[in-house]
């Protein structure tokens, strides 16, 4: 996990500084309009030149001043609060550093010093602010008159991975025309050519992602057949719907943004994705469908800025809070509370029902909503169901009847999918969440409880294999994740989960529960 503090970068001064935290996963930024979260998101953006002279490739010294162009920005001084006069200061921190390893990079940016780049001079090397001498090339930093060397692969790592991370701004609805580019998206002629070369070209790794392009949208928008072809004049797409064809301009800017986007994504596979309101013009029932398969198309995850704090609820690691006041923003966490009913609200559960979406599933955590997703996707009852993360042991107790009451008012078919946590098959459940249980069924909530320990406990061989690497083994009934050799991250559970088929879905307890609860 990396710390990220933003001094006089356009809207966050130095006395009220822009501090997120970004880590494997969905980090959410929301906020009203003009409150900085769209800013941050463009920060990794504009300052991608930066980032790529400590991406590890060549020799770097530290205490020489770093060139580069900062990306769409015609005034260097844009980017600088226009509040005060001081310089910008881009902090980031390693907050799993050791002793031996960089704790923290700061770059300044002198404000008068148009275009002739940033300073990095210091590291924080445990606990201590230390100036760097030079870089060996081989991962260390030696130390001013110590003749000590320091680890600095991950932040190597993570600043390569932020180099390429892939933007993807808004108004995507406007950009099937034209040529050229749309901030890293290619859009119009451009991208026409090249999802041709992609889908018809030499290279079998960009025919097999153009296909599984057609393959999520099909399933997101329940098609039949789904196909995209680029026309002879190779100026427009044709897109075959359930074997009726169409001009690109002729479909709603909801199914046009998922071809633009995932067609640009599917082949470059960045990294880490940025993607600047993800909810746009999509029904709400399609919006965790769209990041979660859009993530599957990264390593390390997505960071999106959004109005829905429904949204950002269901499916973030993490969730920070944008507010401006006196044109200064701030930065805050957010703090999830299980208030059910102001979730549905947030999350539009009335919109979800317009279009027959009349249950409820409460899952373990917000993990389980992206998990079980999957689980439901391969059910096809993905875009029937609203997932809400109970918060593990938070609200898994008992004397919260009152609290779950809330949920008959929105809908009379509420499922609650729960772990054992159990050791072993005798085990007895524990008696927070018997409680737990009493209440939910008291209710008259479909209630079912694992068989096996958790969730990760059915993520098959295969599906983990296929996902992770050979190196990986599927968890035995009751074996903890820690328990492993060679783990994965809690994180990570939904892209194994979605990598199963029905059949293996449906073998298990959990997938019997989840295909009972509604008519597919």
């Amino acid at each position: 996990m990396f710390r990220i503090t933003l001094r006089n970068y356009r809207c966050f001064s130095d006395e009220k500084p822009g501090v997120i935290e970004l880590g494997p996963g969905f980090t959410a930024f929301i906020g009203t309009n003009n409150s900085g979260k769209s800013s941050y998101l463009r920060f990794f953006q504009e300052f991608r030149g930066m980032f790529q002279h400590f991406n590890g490739e060549g020799h770097f010294n530290p205490q020489n001043r770093i060139n580069f162009v900062l990306a769409n920005v015609e005034d260097w001084l844009e980017v600088f609060n226009n509040r005060n006069n001081r310089n910008l200061n881009i902090e980031i921190e390693d907050t799993e550093n050791s002793a031996s390893s960089i704790g923290k990079i700061v770059i300044t940016l002198e404000r008068g010093s148009a275009n002739t780049g940033a300073l990095a001079t210091w590291l924080n090397i445990a606990g201590n602010l230390t100036q760097a001498e030079s870089w060996h090339g081989q991962g260390h930093f030696s130390i001013k008159g110590s003749g000590f060397n320091i680890n600095c692969n991950e932040f190597l790592r993570f600043m390569k991975m932020i180099s390429g991370a892939f933007y993807i701004g808004p108004f995507r609805n406007a950009i099937s025309e034209g040529s050229g580019n749309y901030f890293d998206i290619a859009i119009g002629t451009s991208f026409i050519s090249q999802w041709d070369n992609w889908k018809t070209g030499g290279s079998r790794q960009a025919n097999e992602a153009a296909q599984q392009v057609a393959d999520d949208i099909a399933h997101i928008f329940d098609f039949r057949r789904f196909e995209i072809n680029a026309t002879a004049d190779k100026k427009a797409l044709q897109v075959i719907i359930d074997s009726k064809p169409y001009r690109l301009r002729e479909l709603g800017a909801g199914l046009a943004q998922f071809i633009i986007v995932f067609g640009n994504v599917a082949v470059k596979r960045p990294a880490l994705l940025l993607i600047d309101e993800p909810e746009l013009n999509l029904h709400p029932s399609l919006q965790v469908d769209f990041l979660t398969s859009l993530a599957s198309y990264s390593a390390y995850g997505i960071a999106f800025a959004s109005h829905s704090v429904g949204l950002a609820r269901a499916v973030s690691d993490r969730i920070f809070t944008f507010q401006k006041k006196d044109h200064l923003a701030s930065v805050k966490p957010f703090e999830q509370t299980p208030n059910f009913a102001e979730f549905v609200g947030e999350m539009s559960f009335s919109s979800f029902k317009e279009v027959g979406c009349d249950q409820i599933l409460l899952v373990e955590g917000v993990t389980e909503v992206k998990a079980v997703q999957q689980f439901l996707r391969a059910l096809r009852k993905d875009h029937t169901t609203v997932l809400l993360p109970l918060g593990g042991s938070q609200l898994i107790r008992g004397g919260v009847q009152q609290e779950l009451q809330e949920l008959t008012r929105l809908s009379s078919n509420v499922g609650v999918l729960i772990d054992s946590e159990r050791e072993s098959s005798s085990a007895a459940l524990s008696r927070e969440r018997q409680a737990f249980v009493a209440d939910c069924q008291a209710l008259g909530f479909k209630v079912h409880i694992t068989g096996k320990r958790a969730f990760e406990n059915y993520l098959c061989d295969r599906a983990v294999k296929e996902e992770k690497g050979t190196n990986y083994r599927a968890l035995t009934d009751f074996e903890r994740l820690k328990e492993l050799s060679v783990g994965w991250a809690k994180s990570d559970n939904w892209r194994i989960a979605r990598r199963m088929t029905r059949d293996e879905v449906l073998a298990t307890d959990v997938g019997s529960f989840l295909n009972r609860l509604q008519p597919g």
